[in-house]
């Protein structure tokens, strides 16, 4: 029969960046593999999957040898009207009742594939082809149940030959469906089928070097900077995102505020103490957590009592004040954050000098009722000695 190549045909997802591999055979251990299992209907001289090297492996882009050492896994024939070993099947006899090499079998892996924490899967292989378009021809299938349940991922089509006639090895790369990741229960098999009409040509399907793989993700570095880490009682912080190979992130700023944004808003503490800002930054399929603690710096506060006799400068700022009050005023503590404090003064108004500008007689000394010596005083009766040896008892009012 004539050697022609079989195309296996995937809507396919070329990968250009590097690829973690998940799984792979190459055939050369027969037992992993579970042949022959059949599908349909089969005739007595229905063709047969077979792992050796009478179809031997090579490299993409290499035309098909036989004996090389390098089993594959193809369709042969088989029966008193096989011709030929390898990639070599049996077309029938189109209804002479010779032959039925009606085949409908599926080959397979014989242990479940584990995908547990992965993304993205592609299968590939290399493989050489031809049979007879929507007649003979192959199946790649998969089973995400432990091969309860087939799935056909893609039917193969046909492909071309090399100027020997033997087929070419091609590679090519086809996309899992998702739910073939994160399971622990996926198999790959690939069907073979063909009706008895005695059209087709050769080789059927050979396949080679079965992996399963998935792009390599970026490592993944959390990282951001803050505007401080030693904020005032009742001030924000700006936070500036910093990580590396990351889509998605989860922020617990400490405070009961969380954000899902890339660089969140303000962040802001209304109370003293330590919080942990935390960050998780993730892409898919890796993550990575970073912790920075801060400390919210509280707000001193203090009171001062103050009486004086006279006009009184504030240590505190510096200021001169003239008059009794309340009076409050802010500066910056050991911390940078504001001290709050709060200046009750009492200024004692008067003394003899204040009072000589109501006399035209000299004051020379001032006494409360009790002929204690004392200054004046609002809202009380002081009795004024004079030079001349006189006094005057006087009443000192409110203010």
């Amino acid at each position: 029969m004539k050697k022609y190549l079989l195309l296996i045909f995937f809507i396919q997802q070329l990968s250009f960046f590097a690829q973690n591999i998940i799984w792979q055979d190459d055939f050369e251990n027969p037992a992993a593999w579970t042949l022959n299992s059949v599908i349909g209907a089969n005739g007595i001289d229905a063709n047969i999957w077979v792992i050796s090297d009478a179809e031997g492996g090579v490299a993409a882009g290499n035309c098909g040898v036989a004996g090389n050492g390098n089993k594959t896994l193809h369709v042969g024939c088989q029966g008193a009207w096989c011709v030929g070993s390898g990639a070599t099947y049996n077309a029938g006899d189109g209804g002479l009742g010779f032959i039925d090499a009606t085949t409908n079998k599926r080959a397979f892996t014989s242990a479940n594939i584990n995908t547990m924490n992965t993304g993205v899967l592609n299968l590939s292989f290399d493989y050489i082809g031809i049979g007879q378009p929507g007649a003979d021809f192959g199946n790649v299938v998969y089973s995400v149940d432990g091969g309860s349940n087939w799935s056909v991922l893609q039917a193969i089509n046909s492909s071309t030959t090399c100027a020997s006639g033997q087929g070419l090895w091609s590679n090519i790369v086809a996309l899992l469906p998702a739910g073939c990741s994160n399971i622990s229960t996926l198999r790959i098999g690939f069907e073979w089928h063909n009706d008895n009409d005695g059209a087709g040509s050769d080789p059927s399907l050979a396949i080679n070097n079965v992996k399963i793989t998935s792009p390599v993700q970026p490592s993944v570095t959390a990282s951001y900077m803050l505007s401080t880490d030693t904020p005032c009682l009742g001030d924000c912080i700006s936070i500036t995102n910093t990580s590396t190979g990351s889509n998605t992130f989860a922020w617990d700023f400490g405070n009961g505020q969380t954000s899902t944004l890339q660089n969140p808003n303000p962040a802001c503490y209304y109370f003293p103490g330590s919080y942990n800002v935390q960050l998780i930054a993730c892409n898919g399929i890796n993550c990575d957590t970073s912790v920075m603690a801060i400390t919210v710096q509280p707000l001193l506060t203090g009171t001062l009592n103050v009486t004086s006799s006279g006009p009184y400068t504030w240590p505190f700022n510096g200021m001169v004040y003239t008059a009794s009050g309340t009076y409050v005023d802010t500066a910056a503590n050991v911390n940078a954050c504001d001290s709050l404090v709060t200046l009750n003064l009492t200024i004692l108004t008067g003394g003899i000098n204040d009072l000589n500008v109501l006399y035209s007689k000299k004051i020379v000394r001032i006494t409360d009722l009790s002929g204690r010596v004392t200054v004046k005083r609002p809202g009380q009766i002081l009795i004024l000695y004079f030079e001349d040896g006189t006094m005057e008892r006087v009443w000192i009012e409110e203010e």
